[in-house]
C-alpha cells in the first residue's frame, strides 16, 4: 500500500481538461505538481498559468508519469487515449497507474482494464458527481471502482480532490453507480419541469408554486439547486452539455438491457432527452430540456428573453 508521503512522490499527468476534467484538475494541482495534455491549448494555458506543465503529446505525458487521470466526454475517447496506436499503452512503463474520472461505459471499462492488465498497467475507474463548482469547492462525489488494495492505493490522491471518496466496487463499479446517480437526476430534473409546468399552465405563478414545492413533499436538490436561478430566470446556461446526460441515460438504460432489467421510467427520460437533442445541439446546456417540456405542455415556466450563453 502507497503512503501518503509516498504519493507526494509520483509524477502525476491529466487528459481532458473540459469542463469537468479542468476543474478536477486544478483541485488536484492544489496538492501535486501536474503534466497536462488537451488538444485544447487554451485550456492547457489555464493549467500552466497555475504552475502546471504542459506536455506536448500523449507519449511525452506518459514518459514522465507514474499515475495519470482522464477526465473524457465517453469511455470510446478513453479507450482511443489508452490502447490506440499512438495511446499510452503503447508507452507506458508496467506499473503506471490509470485513474479514469470520465462518465463512462463500465462494460467498455472493464474490457480496457483487461487489455492494460496484460501490460502490467493497472486502471481504476473513479467518475464524480457535483458539477465543476463541486469540484472547485472541494465537495465533489467520488465514486470508485477498484480493487480494496487499489482503493487504498488511490485514496490519498483522490483526497486531494475531495474528502468524499466512496469505494463503489470492483472494476467499473464506479461507473456502474455514476450511471444510476444520473439517470435520478435526469428524471428527477423531467419530473420537476413537468410538476412545473402542469402548476403554471392551471394559473399559479412559477415563484409561488416553486416556494410551495419547497415547503412540500415534493422538493428534491434538483428543485432546490436549479429551478430559482436558472429556469425561472431564464438563464439557461450550464456547465453540462444536454448530450453528455443523453448519453449517460443511454448508458444506463443499455446496461439495464444488458441485465435483464425492465428500465421503464429510463426509458422514458432517455427519450424525453432525444426530444430536446432533435430541437437543440448536442452541446447546448442541458438546461433547454425546459424549453421542450414548455414546448409540449403548451406552459410558459420559462420565461420569454431566455439565454442559452
Amino acid at each position: 500500500m502507497i503512503q501518503e508521503t509516498e504519493i507526494h512522490t509520483m509524477n502525476i499527468g491529466y487528459i481532458g481538461l473540459g469542463n469537468m476534467g479542468g476543474a478536477l484538475a486544478r483541485r488536484l494541482q492544489l496538492q501535486h505538481p501536474l503534466r497536462v495534455y488537451d488538444r485544447d491549448m487554451a485550456s492547457v494555458q489555464r493549467l500552466v498559468e497555475r504552475g502546471a506543465v504542459r506536455a506536448d503529446s500523449l507519449a511525452d505525458l506518459t514518459a514522465s508519469c507514474d499515475v495519470i487521470v482522464l477526465c473524457l466526454p465517453t469511455s470510446e475517447h478513453v479507450r482511443s487515449v489508452l490502447l490506440g496506436p499512438d495511446g499510452i499503452a503503447a508507452t507506458a512503463k508496467p506499473g503506471t497507474l490509470i485513474i479514469d474520472q470520465t462518465s463512462g461505459d463500465p462494460t467498455i471499462t472493464r474490457a480496457i482494464a483487461v487489455e492494460l492488465g496484460r501490460k502490467g498497467i493497472e486502471m481504476v475507474d473513479a467518475p464524480v458527481s457535483g458539477g465543476p463548482s463541486g469540484a472547485d469547492a472541494g465537495t465533489i462525489a467520488i465514486m470508485v471502482g477498484a480493487e480494496p488494495a487499489q482503493f487504498e492505493r488511490v485514496g490519498p490522491l483522490l483526497r486531494a480532490i475531495s474528502p468524499n471518496v466512496f469505494h463503489a466496487g470492483g472494476i467499473g463499479c464506479g461507473h456502474v453507480v455514476k450511471l444510476a446517480n444520473n439517470l435520478l437526476s435526469a428524471g428527477t430534473r423531467l419530473m420537476t419541469l413537468e410538476a412545473m409546468a402542469l402548476a403554471v399552465k392551471n394559473g399559479v405563478e412559477g415563484e409561488k408554486a416553486l416556494a410551495i414545492m419547497m415547503a412540500s413533499g415534493g422538493r428534491n436538490f434538483w428543485m432546490e439547486k436549479y429551478m430559482a436561478d436558472y429556469i425561472l430566470t431564464g438563464k439557461l446556461k450550464a456547465a453540462f452539455a444536454l448530450g453528455l446526460l443523453h448519453k449517460d441515460v443511454r448508458l444506463a438504460c443499455q446496461l439495464g438491457q444488458d441485465s435483464a432489467m425492465p428500465m421503464l421510467f429510463g426509458n422514458l427520460a432517455k427519450d424525453f432527452y432525444q426530444m430536446a437533442l432533435n430541437e437543440y445541439s448536442f452541446d447546448s446546456p442541458v438546461n433547454v430540456v425546459a424549453l421542450t417540456m414548455d414546448r409540449i405542455a403548451g406552459s410558459r415556466v420559462v420565461p420569454d428573453g431566455y439565454s442559452i450563453n
